[in-house]
């Protein structure tokens, strides 16, 4: 495995051309740093505060996670099949972007300007996830790929967990598109990106 010193800011901007500003501890040495000068340092008001953490101690903003349950998946020669997955946390360094479009039918009005909004509706959620698969003491970026990717092969709506899919009212998803990449020269460092559709159940009253 590497030495676990990794730039986050950089590996975005070099994996999907993202420049954001992200910070980590020097937690990775053997012996602590002391007489650590943290003047003008920022604490994070209490409402961000997460119950999950990375291996680091270090908190996960807004972490996300597929559900493990029973799921369907297609064998070599076609067939249809049940797998049993376990709950997978999706790697901490992985930002979400939500998009939903209006479906709205307007009609033209002669004599008038605007338009009347006759049919309003709601288009599915689209969530952009993009991330990196980064070594830890206790599994290699290759692992994580690994775990991901047996979720990518679902033939299945997958039941997703996490405070920004609560507030969006999001229970299941649908992955519509994938694409990972190794960087170059960096081994333990593999950046993946994938599209998602959420999935509701639409339950007809007759």
């Amino acid at each position: 495995m590497s030495q676990f010193k990794y730039n986050i800011q950089d590996l975005f901007h070099t994996a999907f051309g993202i420049a954001s500003t992200v910070y980590l501890t020097q937690a990775f040495k053997e012996k602590p740093i002391e007489q650590i000068n943290y003047d003008g340092l920022e604490i994070l008001p209490d409402y961000y505060s997460s119950s999950e953490s990375s291996w680091m101690g270090t908190p996960i903003m807004f972490p996300a996670k597929f559900c493990g349950g029973s799921y369907k998946r297609y064998k070599p020669n076609g067939e249809i099949e049940r797998v049993r997955m376990a709950d997978l946390m999706l790697p901490p360094a992985t930002m979400f972007s939500f998009r939903r479009a209006h479906n709205i039918t307007r009609t033209e009005l002669l004599g008038a300007n605007g338009t009347v909004k006759e049919i309003y509706g709601f288009d599915d959620w689209v969530i952009d996830v993009k991330g990196l698969c980064l070594d830890e003491p206790s599994r290699s970026a290759h692992d994580q790929l690994k775990e991901l990717l047996q979720w990518e092969k679902l033939a299945d709506s997958i039941s997703v967990s996490g405070e920004l899919y609560e507030q969006r009212e999001i229970s299941a998803i649908a992955i519509s598109d994938w694409s990972d990449n190794l960087q170059l020269g960096a081994s333990g460092v593999i950046s993946f990106s994938f599209q998602m559709w959420s999935d509701d159940d639409i339950i007809l009253t007759l």
